[in-house]
């Protein structure tokens, strides 16, 4: 209902005159990129002919169909519980000296950014990707987004956990923010001249191992969900008004989405994958590399 009376009207505005919302929609968040599925989505609709224009019955059929969406979401929100005491205990068990102790076992320690090509061009290191169908990157000023390869395989494990249990909830595949991923000496000491919750002694993101994901915002799916790609909902402005209403409900629940991340990591760390810690200071599941996989 309340989708309704915020897009009641601006909404049909934005329809009839055929504007992408899906530009309105990435310029939201400055921090996070993109993805490049709902831009080649967009594209492959902008190469087809030109769609008469919307009437004013096309823009209140799918005003409406939205709102029954958002609706649907917010009551399947309604059943997820937040994480309890002893949930969010177990995700803060894992010290920082074993994240460390992890990183240096498994990782590669980088000095500099020339020493994160080399490793790079060497295989040792890839890149983690700007956005796939599991996370976004947010802008990152004090590291690098790459890892060790077995961490970005574990980071897809835990999406598609992520995942599985969005969907056993009858929930929209919300995506990770990944916040901070590899650090050099200098940009982890750049990183303490601002943050004083910066580690004095080594950092476990030096490694390439370790990366920190946001429990407290979460990205829109990578594309429309499921059933709307048809007819009407599959224009431009139709999906970029579902990631705007995926996106504000997802806010409204960032809780419940923390809790079913922070219930898939502990599947994770229980089967020996990862290390975690649920921060205080920053909104951030802290995450290292526990043993290889093949270890497992």
């Amino acid at each position: 209902m309340g989708f309704m009376r915020r897009w009641g009207a601006r909404g049909l505005v934005v329809l009839a005159v055929g504007g992408c919302a899906r530009d309105e929609h990435a310029g939201s968040d400055p921090e996070s990129v993109e993805p490049p599925e709902q831009a080649a989505h967009a594209t492959r609709l902008e190469q087809r002919a030109p769609a008469p224009p919307l009437t004013a019955a096309d823009s209140a059929s799918i005003l409406a169909r939205l709102t029954a969406r958002s609706d649907s979401i917010r009551a399947a929100f309604g059943r997820v519980s937040h994480l309890g005491a002893k949930e969010v205990s177990e995700l803060r068990q894992d010290r920082n000296a074993e994240h460390v102790a992890r990183a240096r076992s498994l990782g590669v320690r980088v000095s500099s950014e020339a020493e994160v090509e080399r490793l790079r061009q060497q295989g040792r290191l890839v890149a983690l990707g700007d956005s796939t169908p599991y996370w976004v990157l947010r802008r990152m000023d004090h590291s690098s987004p790459y890892v060790t390869p077995e961490t970005r395989e574990t980071l897809i494990h835990l999406g598609r956990r992520f995942h599985a249990r969005l969907d056993s909830l009858g929930l929209p595949r919300y995506r990770m923010k990944v916040t901070s991923v590899i650090r050099t000496d200098g940009s982890q000491a750049a990183l303490r001249k601002i943050n004083s919750y910066a580690t004095r002694s080594v950092s476990a993101h030096e490694f390439g191992t370790t990366l920190d994901v946001s429990h407290e915002r979460f990205a829109v799916p990578a594309g429309p969900l499921p059933g709307a790609g048809t007819g009407l909902m599959e224009s431009p402005a139709a999906w970029g008004m579902e990631a705007r209403m995926l996106e504000e409900v997802g806010k409204e629940n960032a809780k419940a989405l923390q809790a079913e991340l922070g219930r898939a990591i502990s599947e994770l760390r229980g089967r020996g994958a990862l290390l975690v810690m649920m921060e205080n200071a920053q909104p951030v599941y802290h995450m290292t590399l526990a043993r290889p996989s093949s270890e497992r």
